[in-house]
């Protein structure tokens, strides 16, 4: 049956045009050799902007939170004046790293490391060193205050940059600036901060979740409550984006159109319309819980105005390039960062995050769009109150447990990279549906290569 999108022209649901793709062979080596990695690292990590952690971490001044790039760990805190600053995490003196703590507050306004006690502000100056009569050389060299980086907070999160000449941020997000900014990120309170070390290249991580085509094979139980075949993808300059219909069945031939399968009850639970007593079947549940959607924003006082019809059902799924997706819905959203192995090709780091918006007037947290996120939202309440979760790093392999979804994803990906790593693999074979994987390679080599970069040719 023919999707009908009800996102009015010029509200966030606009279609970009089509770029030319090359849809040649994508080497496996880009996945799986260092000479790659060591080229995305000169080119990409250390020349663009990155997102390092989150404004709600940094509330008070002199709170600090932190983040680890390649070798690199990076500190971010909020001074006196309100701005957060990010730094180069190292003392100036030995090399200790000063903050060894994921988030933090400073004591008596001071980052003091724990080998020899140096002492810097949340300026990054160096405030104080004991026994300074015993330097010959002195401490007054400039170099021995903190490096600062590149920092801004934008939409409830801090970015950074490892290259001072980074271009502006609002020029780098480009369109994703007002995409984002008009879901309120700023008022959503974490409810789920978890970190794996997966067994693949973080690129086959980001790969997927950057298409549907693989729903059929490894999600089929979600089927029939998301369209995975009829989806609006928009490539972008840099980032790009694909709108996924939730509250419909997929048009699958198997799939039941007319019936309200069981993902599709509890969805509709989810947003207000209560399955039992429904009186459509699965092409009219979508509208409806639009349309519900926009009476519980009235009710809870929510404020939906920048939002289409289309963004209170569906996923509008983005990739912040180069290594942060979203699932974004009208009152939550789910975040995956990966960041690559300091020296290994085959692994990486998954940071999960999900948020939900913070209170409802009835001082109740509004119910997740996705089954993940509610059940995280109701286990970090707390007599009512919010508290933060408590991060959580977890190797793969270990016994855990990301949600049924993600944890078919994360079955899925280290035999991905096995295979990568195979002679008789050659590269990714990518179709239409599988465009947005396309773009992404496309831009990193525009990019390498406007850095000074040479890509190679692996045949």
């Amino acid at each position: 049956m023919a999707l009908t999108r009800y996102a009015e022209p010029g509200s966030l649901g606009d279609k970009a045009p089509e770029p030319n793709l090359d849809y040649s062979r994508i080497p496996k080596e880009r996945y799986t050799s260092k000479e790659f990695m060591k080229l995305e690292w000169d080119h990409i990590w250390t020349k663009i902007w990155l997102r390092g952690g989150l404004s709600q971490d940094l509330k008070e001044p002199n709170s600090y939170t932190t983040t680890e790039i390649g070798n690199w760990s990076i500190l971010m805190v909020r001074g006196e004046d309100g701005k957060v600053r990010a730094f180069h995490n190292v003392c100036k003196h030995r090399g200790n790293q000063l903050a060894q703590e994921k988030n933090g507050i400073l004591t008596d306004g001071t980052f003091k490391c724990g080998y020899h006690r140096w002492q810097y502000d949340a300026k990054g100056q160096r405030v104080d060193s004991p026994d300074p009569e015993t330097f010959p050389q002195g401490l007054c060299d400039p170099s021995l205050h903190l490096d600062e980086l590149p920092c801004e907070e934008w939409n409830g999160w801090i970015m950074y940059s490892l290259n001072p000449e980074v271009r502006p941020l609002k020029e780098w997000l480009g369109p994703i600036d007002e995409h984002l900014t008009a879901y309120n990120f700023d008022e959503m309170q974490l409810v789920m901060d978890m970190t794996v070390e997966w067994n693949c290249n973080w690129k086959a991580s980001v790969d997927a979740f950057n298409e549907t085509y693989h729903v059929w094979g490894t999600h089929p139980q979600i089927m029939d409550y998301l369209e995975d075949k009829d989806v609006q993808i928009d490539l972008y300059d840099i980032h790009n984006r694909y709108l996924v219909p939730f509250g419909v069945p997929s048009e699958r031939p198997h799939i039941d159109q007319e019936k309200i399968g069981p993902s599709l009850a509890i969805y509709m639970e989810q947003h207000g319309v209560d399955p039992k007593t429904y009186k459509g079947n699965a092409q009219t549940v979508r509208r409806d819980i639009q349309l519900a959607q926009r009476d519980r924003a009235k009710e809870m006082d929510l404020d939906f105005s920048k939002l289409n019809d289309d963004q209170l059902s569906d996923d509008y799924h983005y990739l912040v390039f180069p290594n942060v997706t979203l699932n974004t819905h009208a009152t939550n959203y789910m975040m995956f960062t990966q960041r690559p192995h300091p020296d290994d090709p085959n692994k990486c780091f998954y940071d999960l995050q999900m948020f939900s918006l913070a209170k409802d007037k009835n001082n109740k947290r509004t119910e997740s769009a996705a089954t993940m996120a509610a059940k995280a939202a109701r286990d970090a309440e707390a007599n009512g109150d919010y508290t933060r979760p408590e991060h959580r790093y977890i190797k793969h392999g270990e016994e855990h447990s990301l949600g049924e979804v993600l944890d078919q994803d994360a079955h899925n990906l280290p035999f991905v990279q096995k295979g990568m790593n195979n002679p008789s693999y050659k590269g990714l074979w990518c179709g239409k549906q599988e465009r947005r994987i396309v773009h992404f390679h496309q831009v990193i080599d525009r990019l390498i290569m406007e850095d000074g970069g040479e890509v190679p040719n692996y045949g």
